[in-house]
């Protein structure tokens, strides 16, 4: 069985245990159909010039709790 990458070790069986915030964070989202369904709702209205591309993501950062560190990427 191969071992898992560092810092991902799953300990007790406790995934959050095994990941950080951010990481626990991230998961949670990608396996919200809302959060998924109002993503890409929001990505189309920016591509069919419906919403300005900075207004509309922090309007969907704001409802979902989002924020980012200045310099991530």
């Amino acid at each position: 069985m191969p071992t898992p990458p560092r810092g991902r070790e799953r300990r007790g069986g406790n995934l959050s245990d095994a990941l950080g915030r951010a990481d626990l964070a991230a998961e949670f989202l990608r396996r919200n159909r809302t959060y998924r369904a109002e993503h890409a709702q929001m990505q189309q209205r920016i591509a069919d010039g419906a919403a300005a591309k900075n207004a509309a993501e922090s309007a969907f950062a704001r409802r979902w709790g989002l924020s980012f560190r200045d310099g991530a990427g």
